[in-house]
């Protein structure tokens, strides 16, 4: 660790503050170059203390940066991971305020819903599978603290808690074996025109894939993957900034749709 026990808190506590205040924060590693994984988990970890003071619950947690065009786009080389919120999941067409986010941007994935905990280090996507109640299409509302002016580091983003915002979640359940997951399609619109398609195969050649590798990192963490939690595999298609009066919707075929409006 290369942070103080203070400048952990103050770190923070700043990231949570900038949900509220929209004030971008310089990243952590320019502020401490020779920051390390256990300096930036130790920062996410005092913002979801933050959220649990101002009375959110956990929910599960979330793998990001799992697609190759994600890795490009954000400049870094391995996925990020983060906490989820009951208080932050919202249902199907929802319509969320914009200015209750710092600099909110969507991606499309699918969730997972766990029925048996995931421990262990070397999880197989077979595994993962045979431990999953069901599959739900999915938006996740990423909402980046810091400033993007500039190149960040996986410490950056895991400091941030991956960035999570919120996440909205579809109204067709799949199941584990109900269809290969890599090959569900995403059709990604954005004020009804559409800007991407893709698949699952997009995450990890499997979105299962993701998880797994997210159930042996939280492992290595001492926290690992419950029973009953919900776990974001990670984004199929490129992220998109959200305006106030902006609409997105992913279609997911026979598996229905997904759309949030920001007002």
């Amino acid at each position: 660790m290369v942070l103080t026990n203070a400048q952990i808190l103050e770190q923070g506590r700043l990231h949570f503050e900038a949900i509220r205040t929209r004030e971008l924060l310089t990243p952590p590693s320019y502020l401490y170059p020779d920051m390390g994984y256990d300096d930036a988990y130790a920062i996410a970890s005092a913002m979801v203390e933050e959220y649990k003071r101002a009375g959110y619950t956990e929910s599960g947690k979330k793998v990001g940066l799992t697609s190759n065009v994600m890795r490009k786009h954000a400049g870094i080389e391995e996925p990020d991971y983060g906490i989820l919120f009951h208080e932050l999941c919202y249902a199907n067409e929802s319509e969320l305020r914009h200015d209750a986010f710092a600099k909110p941007r969507v991606e499309a994935e699918l969730c997972f819903k766990l029925k048996r905990d995931l421990v262990g280090e070397h999880i197989t996507a077979d595994e993962v599978l045979a431990a999953t109640e069901y599959v739900v299409p999915a938006l996740e509302i990423v909402d980046i603290r810091q400033k993007v002016d500039r190149p960040r580091k996986i410490y950056d983003t895991v400091a941030d808690n991956a960035s999570f915002g919120a996440y909205v979640l579809g109204d067709t359940p799949i199941r584990p074996y109900q269809v290969d997951l890599g090959l569900v399609g995403f059709v990604f619109e954005h004020n009804n025109r559409q800007t991407e398609v893709s698949c699952g195969a997009a995450v990890l050649d499997h979105p299962a894939n993701a998880v797994a590798w997210l159930a042996a990192r939280f492992t290595q963490l001492g926290n690992p993957l419950k029973a009953g939690e919900m776990v974001m595999s990670g984004s199929a298609i490129t992220i998109l900034d959200a305006a106030q009066g902006d609409h997105f919707r992913c279609r997911y075929g026979r598996f229905g749709e997904v759309s949030v409006q920001f007002v």
